[in-house]
């Protein structure tokens, strides 16, 4: 399938109920942690038992992960996806295929949030990559035909942009 033929509303649609499961997944994770936390059996034995801490530790941790996912899903749900024409600076929404100096190419949706993340749509391998990203930060602003060069762990990157959508 062609860049130009992915529908970004049902990408974007694809992306909200992937991140509403892990969401929903995460929250039950960190109900069952706090509950374990006040299970007698995490009770302390003796003053160097802490698995009650431990597992408040751990409660409390994916709690905030499961809240930091509430704001992505909110924000996903919010984006609008917009057509980029080949010549227009990417932005966000925009569907970006590139090539790197070693001849692999990939496909990136640049969205605000939820970064890092892969999914596989309309026959392709989709990576969300945020402004905040090294390579979505050198990809913001340049279009269709530009190179962009990052530089991860030492090692520089070449990436032509071959299109957007």
């Amino acid at each position: 399938m062609e860049l130009t033929e992915i529908d970004k509303g049902a990408l974007l649609e694809a992306i909200v109920k992937e991140l509403a499961g892990a969401c929903e997944r995460m929250t039950a994770r960190a109900k069952a942690a706090a509950e374990s936390a006040v299970h007698e059996e995490a009770r302390s034995e003796d003053s160097h038992d802490t698995r009650a801490i431990e597992e408040s530790y751990l409660a409390r941790g994916q709690a905030a992960r499961a809240a930091e996912m509430e704001v992505d899903l909110a924000t996903m749900k919010s984006l609008r996806a917009r057509s980029f024409a080949d010549s227009e600076p990417i932005a966000a929404t925009a569907l970006v295929e590139l090539e790197d100096d070693g001849g692999a190419s990939r496909t990136l949706l640049i969205v605000p949030r939820c970064g890092g993340r892969n999914l596989h749509f309309g026959g392709r391998e989709i990576t969300l990559a945020t402004p905040a990203s090294p390579l979505g930060a050198a990809l913001m602003g340049a279009s269709e035909g530009d190179e962009v060069e990052i530089s991860i762990k030492g090692r520089k990157r070449t990436y032509e942009i071959l299109g957007t959508a």
